[in-house]
């Protein structure tokens, strides 16, 4: 993580009322509240799945999980602001789930959100780019 503005290093992510933060992802919250950012600026989100091979965190960046018994819109994602977002699901997931994760992901106002279907087609689709946007409203 890098710093983009000085603070507190005693800041602590505080979640939305009613909402908290989904699995794997304090750590990263507590550091966006300090100020920091991942170095590559970007996060890698699973829904329903954690991938089965561990790679380099420090080449990907941070990844965090929707478990699959939590709902997209009752967990906190607003900490991913301006930040690059990978939203990784598996062939075959359900889509209303999809939907609903992109929707609160979209709120979170990413700079860039893509869905990547690893195996699927397509394997990769631009729902927010940079450039234009919202491109896709799920």
């Amino acid at each position: 993580m890098s710093a983009s503005r000085s603070s507190s290093p005693l800041s602590v992510w505080r979640c939305s009322p009613g909402r908290r933060l989904p699995a794997y992802a304090r750590e990263l919250a507590n550091a966006r509240a300090r100020g920091l950012v991942p170095a590559n600026r970007q996060v890698r989100v699973y829904l329903d799945h954690w991938p089965t091979r561990r790679r380099c965190a420090s080449t990907l960046g941070p990844a965090i999980c929707c478990p699959i018994d939590a709902r997209p819109h009752l967990l906190d994602w607003r900490y991913l602001a301006a930040l690059d977002v990978l939203a990784v699901v598996r062939p075959g997931a359900d889509e209303g789930r999809v939907r609903a994760l992109l929707r609160e992901l979209i709120a979170a106002r990413p700079k860039r959100l893509i869905l990547l279907r690893p195996g699927g087609t397509p394997a990769a689709e631009f729902i927010v780019s940079a450039a234009r946007g919202v491109e896709v409203w799920p």
